[in-house]
């Protein structure tokens, strides 16, 4: 048994900013699914899904709203459980930006980083 930490993938500043619109959505459970979203179509570039997920990290400004994204988080996560960090931080730089994700996966060995 090995005791070398797996290899892993780190996708930072994942934001509900809509691609098409350039806006992001009013609320809060909007903005974490567009981040998901997001999230999940770079992971699976890399031949990655949501199993793969070890770690989800919220950078929330106000937590109001949070507990209506629990049902999306579980049908995403609810087999894998990942560790789930919860950060209140000061306004965000950019206007309507309520949230912000980082997702932190593991890589199969040999398996190159992203």
């Amino acid at each position: 048994m090995s005791l070398r930490p797996q290899p892993e993938l780190h996708l930072r500043h994942l934001t509900g900013i809509n691609a098409q619109t350039g806006d992001f959505s009013p609320e809060l459970f909007g903005q974490i699914r567009q981040a998901l979203m997001t999230g999940m179509d770079q992971l699976a570039s890399q031949g990655l899904g949501a199993e793969n997920v070890t770690r989800i990290i919220f950078m929330l400004h106000d937590t109001a709203g949070f507990a209506a994204c629990f049902p999306l988080l579980n049908d995403l996560f609810g087999r894998t459980c990942p560790a789930t960090t919860l950060r209140l931080v000061k306004a965000f730089e950019q206007p309507g930006q309520l949230a912000e994700i980082e997702l932190v996966a593991a890589t199969a060995p040999g398996d190159t980083e992203g």
